[in-house]
């Protein structure tokens, strides 16, 4: 797949799956290439959605998941 496919294809999954705007879809193409991934990739691996509301969400995250702190004290 050539860049511009890919850019298209990028640019039709933020508009068609995620119902970004225009500076939404700057900033996510603006992040994502800086990391050097897709928006999919990203959108797949590090945001979910419930549809409940952000409040009842943030309970589904556990802080201690990946603490740096905790990390750092274990192997630094």
């Amino acid at each position: 797949m050539n860049q511009l496919d890919q850019t298209l294809e990028d640019l039709e999954f933020c508009i068609e799956t995620l119902g970004m705007e225009d500076d939404q879809i700057e900033e996510v193409m603006d992040i994502t290439g800086g990391l050097g991934i897709r928006p999919e990739y990203f959108s797949d691996e590090f945001i979910f959605l419930t549809g409940r509301g952000m409040e009842e969400d943030g309970q589904l995250h556990d802080p201690d998941y990946l603490n740096i702190a905790v990390f750092n004290g274990m192997y630094f």
